[in-house]
């Protein structure tokens, strides 16, 4: 970490699900692939030498198994937040073909419409605060404030380094980035902020003005150790 990086917040999206076990319908919670759980492995790996401080994950088991390495090779106890879960869709106990169509038909709506969430489930608008509120509460657990300073929202930090990583989602992730970011949030994230299965981003705080810090996208949807493996 760079001299005047005071936190740094890795964001780890889950490895490839398997959302039809066996080929048969869709399961809500689903757990990962064989090849996730390499991908699982792969990504504890490339970021063990970041000798992370506090490890949060989704209830969600796709995000829990990819947890798993990471929490062995950092000795850490990770600690699941329920408002880090994806935002919820009601798809279960349907063919593969079925969520086809159903993403399809979602898709074609008009834009304003896209704040409902998807058809069914839960709004763009409660996920949005959901993901926010869970990542600005974790946040103060490490001393890290924000505190509101003309238009703008600036961060307060900690004397000492930390280092905090987030096993989660494309959408948890995508809410995520646009929070630190200060960026206006749209209801389509996911599509702004796309990140791979079993990627990373890092975020770091960068002091500006008299005493506030600033969020820095360092790196994003970082897959060159997925690359290395021959798992992207």
């Amino acid at each position: 970490m760079r001299a005047d990086v005071a936190v740094e917040v890795v964001l780890l999206r889950h490895g490839e699900p398997d959302w039809t076990p066996g080929g048969g319908l869709a399961v809500r919670d689903a757990a990962l692939t064989a090849r996730g759980r390499l991908q699982a492995e792969v990504a504890a790996a490339a970021l063990a030498p970041l000798r992370l401080d506090a490890l949060y994950v989704s209830p969600l088991r796709r995000a829990q198994e990819t947890a798993e390495p990471l929490a062995k090779v950092t000795g850490l106890t990770p600690v699941t937040l329920a408002g880090l879960a994806e935002i919820d869709i009601p798809l279960e106990g349907i063919t593969q073909s079925e969520v086809d169509a159903f993403f399809r038909q979602a898709t074609q709506r008009r834009l304003r419409e896209h704040w409902e969430g998807w058809p069914g489930g839960e709004s763009f608008r409660a996920f949005h605060e959901r993901v926010a509120g869970t990542l600005t509460t974790l946040l103060e657990r490490h001393g890290v404030v924000p505190v509101s300073e003309d238009e703008f929202t600036v961060w307060r930090v900690p004397p000492h380094p930390h280092r905090i990583a987030i096993v989660a989602h494309g959408g948890t992730n995508a809410v995520a980035l646009t929070h630190l970011l200060d960026i206006a949030g749209v209801p389509w994230e996911w599509n702004r902020f796309e990140m791979e299965l079993a990627a990373y981003a890092v975020l770091q705080s960068r002091a500006i003005g008299m005493s506030g810090f600033v969020w820095c996208l360092q790196n994003f949807n970082e897959v060159d150790h997925l690359r290395a493996a021959g798992l992207r």
